[in-house]
């Protein structure tokens, strides 16, 4: 699942794997969604927090200024059992509340939200498919609102060596579903990504299938270059918004042959970022895991991939897999090298 786990960053942008987890234990959840601005915000429409009866909570809607008071007007919405609307900063009743940029947003609590609502929102998503929750306005029952969520952002690193093990630990911790495809046990166990996460390459074992969409990512690592020849063309030959590999100059252009040479066209071959990365030059292993995810980020932005919306009075998106461009990213044999 998309899920939520305890030892993720408390200020994430995805809350529903939080509100599934504690409504399946028991507790009521609090959704809280930011519905309006007035002026200036450092979060966009649609940003959500989730704050449990015990008072645990995740998500983020300001840039820091609000979360305590938010959480304690939960709370209150919890105890009362009725939705409501709230605004924070210019012209909200709570005067010692102002934001520090001048503007103001309203929010909205909603504790009307069952638990099988966050389950099913929870489920599409792991499966990759978008999911919508309705927003129960209070005095309002003319108009509509409603957040739309999309599936992770999906980076798959293949390659080995610190780069490969150091990119997997960063984009992790940046938000995104890491798939590791590697030929070496080290470079898989210095990742950090739990099992399920990494597939081992072998001359003798082909890779599962791995849903390549539109909203993947896909970084080549490998200093055995032998590795690249099928997994790139493979690559290319998909959704993914972004295609990258690790290498000098001299190495993207014996890449680039090698590919023409088993049938890339140039339009294809157009598509890859070679040498991966935004900084040239960078030596350390961490240097180029963030030069290559801050590629990745910029590559993100230039498609206008969003991450979740907020929509009103919309007619509900309708949806379906073969909408989405979810492809296969067939599987393939590797070949054995020594790192």
């Amino acid at each position: 699942m998309q899920a939520f786990s305890s030892e993720r960053c408390k200020f994430d942008d995805y809350v529903i794997g939080f509100a599934a987890e504690k409504t399946a234990q028991g507790c009521r959840v609090a959704i809280i969604t930011l519905l309006s601005i007035d002026g200036s915000s450092p979060r966009p429409l649609g940003a959500q927090m989730a704050v449990a009866e015990t008072g645990e909570w995740a998500g983020y809607v300001s840039g820091g200024c609000l979360e305590r008071a938010i959480v304690s007007e939960a709370l209150d919405t919890l105890d009362v059992g009725q939705n409501r609307i709230v605004r924070y900063g210019k012209g909200s009743r709570y005067f010692d509340l102002q934001l520090p940029c001048g503007s103001a947003v309203d929010l909205f609590f909603d504790v009307t939200q069952e638990a099988s609502s966050f389950a099913a929102i929870d489920i599409r998503l792991s499966a990759r498919v978008p999911a919508r929750m309705e927003l129960g306005l209070p005095d309002a029952p003319a108009q509509s609102a409603a957040v739309e969520y999309y599936p992770q952002r999906r980076l798959v690193v293949a390659g080995a060596g610190a780069a490969a093990a150091s990119l997997g630990r960063l984009a992790s911790f940046s938000g995104f579903d890491v798939h590791l495809l590697t030929n070496d046990l080290a470079t898989a166990e210095h990742s950090c990504l739990p099992p399920d996460r990494i597939t081992t390459l072998t001359m003798s074992r082909s890779a599962p299938t791995i849903a390549i969409d539109e909203r993947t990512a896909i970084a080549f690592l490998f200093h055995d270059h032998d590795w690249e020849e099928r997994l790139i063309a493979g690559a290319l030959a998909t959704d993914a918004f972004y295609v990258g590999a690790m290498g000098s100059r001299r190495t993207a252009e014996k890449r680039a042959s090698m590919l023409r040479n088993t049938g890339v066209g140039e339009r294809q071959l157009s598509r890859l970022k070679a040498p991966a990365g935004l900084v040239s030059g960078a030596k350390s292993a961490s240097d180029v895991a963030l030069s290559i995810l801050s590629q990745v980020m910029a590559a993100e932005q230039a498609a206008q991939i969003p991450r979740f919306r907020l929509v009103r009075d919309e007619r509900p998106t309708e949806w379906s897999v073969s909408s989405l461009a979810i492809e296969a990213w067939q599987s393939f044999e590797g070949r054995a090298c020594g790192i």
